[in-house]
């Protein structure tokens, strides 16, 4: 039995005998994923190896779930093709145990929203180090009214430590070296 699946089994535990706010957190996790899945308390006692489906919607999600689903089975995941159109399908499947599929399930929505997050601070940092902005002449008067807060400045603080690993990419030096404008030239 995985960690993971102690933890998940753990959880249960402390839905049953945990102390008040926190059995109760942990009885709308533990609800929520078992009304989600259709999934009763005896199923996640048991060992049984079932396929799941999971879906996604783009390649980075693919990619976490994979990762995901490795993490927890310690097996890779397999695609989905569609039975008249011969396509890929944006699904993922495991043989897992019911307790497996929930805890791949709240990992990937856990780990999916911070990956978000996460990209958001990426693109800004990207935009910023490559001067991705329209030049003085081109701006409009715009009256940034917004206070600072602490966590707009730990953002700005993490973007600037993020600038600061990469490289800044420019096509003007791609074309005057000869090389592949995808390729950007380094800083």
């Amino acid at each position: 039995m995985s960690n993971k699946e102690e933890l998940l089994k753990k959880i249960k535990a402390l839905a049953d005998r945990g102390v008040d706010g926190e059995r109760e957190n942990a009885q709308a996790i533990l609800y929520r994923l078992m009304e989600q899945y259709g999934i009763s308390e005896a199923e996640i006692e048991e060992d049984r190896r079932e396929t799941a489906w999971f879906s996604y919607s783009q390649e980075t999600e693919r990619r976490l779930l994979n990762q995901i689903i490795y993490m927890v089975t310690g097996k890779s995941a397999f695609g989905c093709v569609g039975t008249y159109t011969n396509r890929k399908r944006k699904k993922m499947g495991a043989d897992c145990t019911a307790a497996e599929r929930m805890e791949i399930e709240a990992n990937y929505e856990f780990f999916k929203a911070a990956m978000e997050k996460e990209l958001e601070i990426f693109y800004a940092a990207f935009a910023n180090k490559n001067r991705l902005f329209p030049s003085p002449d081109k701006l409009e008067d715009v009256e940034d009214s917004e206070e600072e807060t602490p966590e707009k400045l730990a953002r700005a603080m993490k973007i600037g430590a993020m600038m600061d690993g990469m490289e800044r990419h420019t096509l003007r030096k791609a074309i005057t070296a000869g090389g592949d404008p995808q390729e950007g030239g380094g800083a």
